[in-house]
């Protein structure tokens, strides 16, 4: 059997000279490819092209990064928002949007997360440490493999298919989050701050969003593979039904 091709949203790194790179977090393919499925990293591009791939692909991942401009869900910009880059906003929010469309299996990380939230309708906070000053810290100064605050996660929901109902520790490298959901996700974990951390679609498709980053934990904590796993399986499925 053909192995799934997962398709992975980079972005366009600015900061490099004399023109930009295209940038990805090599522990996002490594995980896609440690689950059976074969990653295929997209770069930045338009609408038109955002329609064109998603027929080619069997699966989606939306990997994190910056902020993401907030007058993409209805908001201004308050103190705290940190730098964002429309091109990747307006790329990603068409990309989810045509994947959404055509029932693509789809995992949201960290960023990815409140991208899809965004392109389905949502809203996010702008920065957690001015919305909330009681929220525990989303964004300590530790290596991506190091464990932070604990999740509850909801009894049922297909992540506690993955890892159990109760808590979960997990990473944490955010200062923005999910505010209002949108309509098509159920929130299925919440930090106990009640910061979302995880949504899933309410029609039962595959479209798992997380806040917390498994591929920096996957390798020293092998249970943290499972959601990429379940992400090839959905989009292995889906391939062997065509």
């Amino acid at each position: 059997m053909a192995q799934p091709l997962i398709g992975i949203t980079s972005f366009a790194d600015r900061a490099r000279q004399p023109a930009p790179y295209i940038s990805l977090k090599e522990s996002y393919v490594r995980a896609i490819e440690a689950a059976g499925g074969v990653p295929v990293i997209l770069p930045v591009a338009d609408a038109v092209q955002a329609r064109a791939i998603i027929p080619s692909l069997d699966g989606i991942l939306f990997s994190g990064g910056g902020d993401i401009a907030p007058w993409f869900f209805g908001q201004e910009p308050l103190p705290g928002l940190g730098s964002y880059d429309t091109h990747r906003d307006e790329w990603e929010i068409e990309l989810c949007n045509a994947a959404w469309d055509a029932k693509l299996p789809m995992l949201g990380i960290c960023r990815g997360c409140q991208l899809m939230n965004v392109a389905r309708g949502g809203t996010l906070i702008q920065d957690i440490e001015r919305a909330k000053p009681d929220a525990l810290q989303h964004n300590p100064a530790v290596p991506h493999d190091e464990l932070c605050h604990e999740i509850g996660i909801e009894k049922e929901s297909a992540l506690a298919k993955l890892f159990g109902a109760g808590r979960l520790r997990v990473n944490s490298f955010h200062h923005q989050a999910v505010e209002r959901p949108a309509g098509d996700f159920a929130v299925t974990a919440r930090s106990s701050d009640g910061i979302i951390e995880a949504m899933e679609a309410k029609d039962g498709r595959f479209a798992l969003a997380l806040q917390f980053h498994p591929e920096g934990l996957f390798m020293r904590y092998p249970d943290f593979l499972a959601p990429f796993e379940a992400l090839t399986r959905a989009a292995a499925a889906s391939l062997s039904s065509l």
